[in-house]
């Protein structure tokens, strides 16, 4: 997938967290490891840690540094 702002290739991974280690981004089909977790190579910045563990497929562009996931909200 092409990034939307500055157009270069982004990387398609997984997005993983829980209240004890944060949010993590690891390219690829599998979460972020605990040893990936440790020495915080994966730590997404921007996200606020809350009580519950989820995963979420997402794509991210190094070059920019956004990154975009598809959903949906259940009414």
């Amino acid at each position: 997938m092409d990034c939307p702002y500055c157009k270069k290739e982004m990387k398609e991974g997984i997005l993983s967290g829980d209240a004890r280690q944060g949010v993590s981004w690891k390219e690829g089909e599998k979460k972020a490891s605990m040893i990936d977790k440790v020495v915080g190579s994966c730590k997404v910045t921007a996200a606020k840690v809350g009580l519950s563990v989820f995963t979420i497929q997402a794509h991210f562009c190094e070059g920019c540094k956004k990154m975009i996931i598809d959903t949906d909200v259940t009414k």
